[in-house]
């Protein structure tokens, strides 16, 4: 059940933002950790875009594709947020685009 409630807020981030596992953890009050689970087992990046999901401090965090989470994966996280129009320094998200509370 959570993992639907998970992928549906992924679903509302608008275009240009990100948000944090912790952020989603307090809505839907569980772990930080089990949200990062859930979304290292999404099968439709696609659909539900998980790459839209940092950690708290804004670094970018981690990105599973396929099964692998690695330097290559992080990449491509880093990737799609810029093409998103996110601004980065270096693997940290500049702090006007993340919604921390949803």
């Amino acid at each position: 059940m959570d993992y639907e409630k998970v992928y549906k807020i992924l679903k509302s981030i608008p275009k240009g933002k990100v948000t944090t596992y912790k952020a989603i953890a307090a809505k839907l009050g569980i772990s930080p950790r089990f949200v990062g689970y859930i979304l290292s087992k999404n099968e439709h990046p696609g659909r539900y875009p998980c790459y839209k999901v940092v950690r708290s401090d804004g670094y970018i965090g981690g990105y599973t594709v396929y099964g692998k989470n690695n330097t290559k994966t992080r990449n491509i996280k880093r990737y799609k947020l810029l093409m998103d129009k996110i601004k980065l320094h270096g693997y940290k998200v500049d702090k006007a685009f993340i919604i921390k509370e949803l």
